[in-house]
């Protein structure tokens, strides 16, 4: 129901005259036609589903205010569920809300800092140029969902504050902290840490760190360095690790876990605009005698106008045994339509019992009408350990006023 509203509110507002100058609105409506198979019910099943995306700019004068909104609904016609949706995000953003000191965003919109991230039904603020710092608050409900609907209660929350500092070399460091309620208690606790700086021309250095006050612990560090010694090649080398942490209200707070790591180090090369090659290696420590390496070769080329051909390949030495796997898939664009076709191959090992394949085999079609109406077609079979041969795929007609 509360969806619902949120939805009548987006088209009313899509549909009044604000102002007596004109303003600028686009609106996109993809209605789908979707059709998979259910694990759980060991069926078919068939959806009908409309998103709709609004964008209205230039509401007043200056261009300062603009409003962003999109939703989703479903119904599953092959059972007698009721209809389902999710609002993503709706809010009115209000650049220079105080000039060259704050912008502002109100409404459902999608929040982000070092400590905590979230869709949040609520304000965030970004208090800028105070000084050599700014600073940005945001609160408001938190919001949550599953597959296809909205969950949570009135008393889930998402509070959060970062100062962050810009200066040159294209320096940015930013220290956040962030807090969780789940039924009005504290259900998580974070701060956080993200930088990167250019020191020169040719090299980029990263990182981010996360540490849950609750758990005492950190439970995600990166630290990583991009260079660029040539014009066609990138090299790329990180350290992550993380540490699963939980919601002190949730089951799985009570068991142990394992810290994982990995370091890596990545290239690729460019070779006349036309095609690209990649390599990866990642050593990955699992915990205990737990680990791994990792091997990936990539390969994209555009051997003529027009087409796009991709493909991976992964090997894995260690835990879990030996693992391959190939993912190849291509575009081809022929006047107003775009071919696209795939397949993947894996091995998979969850357990001692469950060993063997995966395969999955996709095809999709995008023709465009006019530039008003275009349509979407994609179809795929998976072939796995539950699934002798799984279809799914869906159709969907997108109207772009």
């Amino acid at each position: 129901m509360r969806v619902a509203k949120y939805l009548v509110t987006l088209m009313a507002v899509a549909c009044v005259p604000l102002l007596s100058h004109a303003v600028e609105l686009k609106m996109t409506s993809s209605t789908q036609y979707l059709w998979y198979e259910d694990i759980l019910a060991d069926d078919n099943e068939q959806d009908l589903a409309e998103a709709f995306r609004l964008n209205m700019s230039k509401i007043d004068k200056d261009g300062k205010i603009n409003v962003y909104g999109y939703g989703r609904g479903s119904k599953q016609i092959s059972s007698d569920e009721d209809a389902r949706g999710r609002l993503y995000y709706f809010y009115v953003d209000y650049r220079d809300a105080l000039k060259n000191h704050l912008d502002v965003r109100a409404g459902r919109t999608y929040v982000h800092s070092a400590a905590v991230s979230g869709t949040i039904d609520g304000a965030y603020l970004d208090f800028r140029n105070l000084g050599p710092v700014g600073v940005t608050l945001f609160g408001g409900r938190n919001v949550i969902f599953d597959d296809k609907r909205e969950v949570g209660t009135r008393g889930d929350a998402l509070a959060g504050i970062s100062v962050y500092y810009d200066t040159i070399k294209n320096t940015h460091v930013e220290v956040s902290f962030g807090r969780k309620y789940r039924d009005t208690d504290v259900a998580r606790e974070s701060v956080g840490l993200d930088f990167s700086t250019t020191p020169i021309g040719q090299v980029n250095i990263y990182g981010r760190m996360k540490y849950d006050t609750i758990a005492e612990t950190y439970n995600e560090i990166l630290f990583g360095a991009k260079m660029t010694p040539m014009k066609d090649v990138i090299l790329r080398g990180e350290y992550y690790q993380s540490y699963a942490t939980f919601d002190t209200i949730s089951i799985y707070s009570v068991f142990a876990v394992d810290k994982y790591k990995e370091g890596s180090l990545s290239a690729e090369y460019r070779l006349n605009g036309k095609y690209r090659v990649s390599a990866r290696y990642a050593k990955e420590d699992f915990g205990g005698d737990a680990d791994a390496d990792l091997f990936e070769v990539g390969f994209l080329a555009n051997p003529i106008k027009d087409l796009t051909l991709n493909a991976t390949y992964e090997k894995r030495d260690g835990y879990a045994g030996s693992l391959n796997g190939i993912r190849l898939n291509g575009e081809y664009k022929i006047a107003r339509a775009t071919l696209q076709a795939g397949i993947d191959y894996d091995d998979f090992r969850r357990e001692s019992s469950r060993d063997g394949t995966a395969k999955k085999y996709w095809g999709a079609m995008n023709y465009e009408f006019s530039k008003l109406v275009s349509a979407v077609l994609r179809a795929e079979d998976n072939i796995n350990f539950s699934y002798e041969n799984s279809y799914q795929g869906f159709a969907a007609v997108n109207l772009n006023f």
